[in-house]
């Protein structure tokens, strides 16, 4: 009987990060595909606009106007999102992981715990298959993300398991430390660590 809930994030556990070509590389090349022509590090000024906990198209397009300014793009939002879709599908994952992931629902329950932006869920439906899986909460669809503790306590509420019988993997260190303050047994690990990952789950698992 699956008396136990396993959750996994997806970008640099399913989804490569740092081999071959990533999510940081996509969201460059959909930037300059926008008319963004500068040489510096965008990830901390795109931090601020908080995409991954925009819960609709209308509010991400009025979000969409101050990137737009911000960043000198040359393309109105349906051009942003169909430039975004093109490029983001085209990032690399890690299928051994995925099936690493599926092949544990005869033994526990399997979910996804991810920030993500509204048009990423369909790509991460292609990638794994959502319908594997008995959970999935996304940062997009509660207007929070992860490691915000508020988030943390809605995924509590929603699944039926004592916190110990929960284990999280995630590749940042502040999402484990919220996990671990929620009482979850949690993890730091990468995609490329897949040995690693079947270990911790297998000790988790009892086996």
């Amino acid at each position: 009987m699956r008396k136990k809930l396993i959750l996994f994030d997806w970008g640099n556990i399913v989804e490569a990060h740092t081999t071959g070509y990533t999510c940081r590389a996509a969201w460059l090349d959909t930037f300059r595909a926008c008319g963004y022509v500068g040489d510096k590090d965008i990830f901390d000024r795109l931090s601020k606009y908080r995409v991954s906990c925009i819960r609709d198209s209308l509010e991400f397009m009025n979000v969409y106007e101050l990137l737009k300014k911000d960043f000198g793009f040359n393309k109105n939002f349906q051009e942003f999102v169909e430039i975004y879709l093109n490029i983001f599908d085209k990032i690399d994952y890690y299928e051994d992981v995925s099936n690493y992931e599926k092949s544990l629902r005869d033994k526990c329950y399997i979910g996804i715990f991810s920030n993500l932006t509204i048009f990423d869920k369909s790509r991460l439906d292609k990638q794994v298959n959502l319908s594997n899986y008995d959970y999935v909460f996304l940062s997009f669809e509660y207007g929070l993300r992860k490691p915000e503790r508020e988030l943390y306590e809605i995924v509590q509420n929603k699944v039926p398991f004592e916190a110990k019988d929960i284990l999280f993997i995630d590749d940042r260190s502040d999402n484990i430390e919220t996990a671990k303050e929620m009482g979850w047994n949690a993890f730091q690990s990468t995609g490329l660590e897949l040995d690693k990952i079947k270990e911790k789950c297998e000790e988790f698992l009892g086996n």
